[in-house]
């Protein structure tokens, strides 16, 4: 019927736990959720089909879907060969895990973290924008229903959970 604490019901929520863990060590909750959604009992902060833009996985389906198109870069399940590519784990999160290798296969930068044991795709490269100073940045688009907000990081070559929220605004 909702989302309550003993008799008080909350129209949002906002949960820090990934949806995938929820829905491995969690499936009940998973349901339970799903169906709040579903009948408009609660808005969910972060809902459960944003694990689709979240995974890196929907990356290797739109490239098969739509090989070579302008706005994608090549995905594959394996090392790309002859070109610098990214490995990244598919249910990852804030740059953990995340591997640089140039065009030989040769790795030139990565990060640590605790999805090392998850599957893994490979994207071609592309450098983010940097500063002055180089730093990088990366845009991201957060969702509660809809599109609803726009958040910049910025950080070393591999965005982390160091990686610092770029104040913004956007003028007509």
């Amino acid at each position: 019927e909702g989302i309550f604490k003993n008799d008080e019901n909350f129209e949002y929520w906002f949960k820090l736990v990934p949806w995938e863990s929820i829905a491995i060590d969690e499936g009940e909750l998973a349901l339970i959720l799903s169906n709040i959604v579903k009948n408009q009992k609660a808005i969910i902060i972060n809902p459960a089909y944003t694990l689709l833009f979240q995974s890196k996985g929907i990356l290797k389906i739109l490239w098969d879907l739509y090989p070579n198109h302008p706005l994608l870069l090549e995905t594959s399940n394996e090392p790309l060969k002859g070109k610098k590519y990214v490995k990244k784990p598919v249910f990852g999160r804030e740059g953990a895990n995340v591997s640089i290798y140039d065009e030989n296969g040769a790795q030139i930068a990565s990060s640590d973290g605790e999805y090392d044991s998850n599957k893994a795709i490979y994207q071609e490269f592309y450098e983010f924008n940097q500063d002055e100073r180089g730093e990088s940045y990366q845009a991201g688009v957060f969702y509660a229903y809809e599109a609803c907000a726009l958040g910049y990081r910025k950080g070393g070559k591999i965005l982390d959970n160091y990686s610092k929220f770029v104040g913004h605004f956007i003028k007509d």
